[in-house]
């Protein structure tokens, strides 16, 4: 295990306070719980940004018209695709939403 870092921080008596009280409280040190909290701290962000970018691309997405939309998951596939031989192409259409979860159960591939 690599040795830890020491780091320095002020808190102010009140959060100190918080500190000793949650420390006790779990009968951890503080060095515990302060990097516990800036784990989930930062874990929770990520999060975040990702749903934020999620959200946008999925509105730049609607905010296309269906031809751009072709037009781009075309220009994704060669993209993908570049220095590669791509397999071959093939759909799946369902009448129902059951009709896919049963293909889906089934392995989800080419049934043909």
């Amino acid at each position: 295990m690599p040795k830890p870092n020491i780091f320095s921080v002020s808190l102010p008596p009140p959060v100190r306070a918080l500190l000793d009280a949650e420390a006790e409280r779990q009968q951890r040190s503080r060095s515990y719980i302060v990097s516990e909290a800036i784990r989930e701290y930062t874990t929770r962000r990520q999060e975040e940004e990702f749903g934020a970018a999620r959200d946008r691309t999925l509105r730049e997405g609607l905010a296309l018209t269906p031809a751009e939309r072709v037009r781009l998951a075309e220009d994704l596939w060669r993209e993908l695709t570049r220095g590669r031989k791509p397999g071959k192409a093939w759909t799946a259409s369902f009448e129902t939403f059951e009709d896919y979860e049963q293909w889906r159960r089934r392995g989800g591939e080419d049934q043909r």
